[in-house]
């Protein structure tokens, strides 16, 4: 079963399921360090995961050498060659649905990998 945003709401912080993976960490997260890092920008924390990005018409980029098509924008991705008949994964999403779903880490190392992107950024 896939959770969907209102059961997300609904859960217990201690055990908040995503997709198929279940973070059985204790939140340390407050809601507005989640909704910086769900408006971080992408590319930057794609480039120092080591992807390729091919620059597209009107500030999008194209994730190179992936079976799947896979496009951002901002803080935004999309996969546009999703299978609506899987149903399952998602085909698009924020910073951290992208690392959660395509990178598969649970939501906390999803979280700790955007404040460690901005704790660098800072510092540099």
């Amino acid at each position: 079963m896939t959770s969907t945003r209102s059961d997300l709401s609904r859960r217990s912080p201690e055990r908040l399921r995503l997709g198929t993976k279940t973070d059985l960490s204790p939140r340390p997260w407050t809601k507005a360090q989640i909704r910086q890092a769900r408006h971080t920008p992408l590319v930057p924390i794609l480039e120092a995961l080591g992807y390729q990005l091919q620059p597209l018409k009107n500030g999008n980029y194209r994730l190179c050498r992936l079976a799947t098509e896979i496009v951002v924008k901002d803080h935004y991705w999309v996969c546009k060659d999703h299978d609506t008949a899987a149903g399952a994964r998602k085909s698009s999403g924020n910073a951290i649905d992208f690392l959660v779903e395509v990178e598969g880490m649970t939501f906390s190392q999803a979280m700790d990998q955007i404040r460690s992107h901005h704790e660098h950024t800072r510092s540099t």
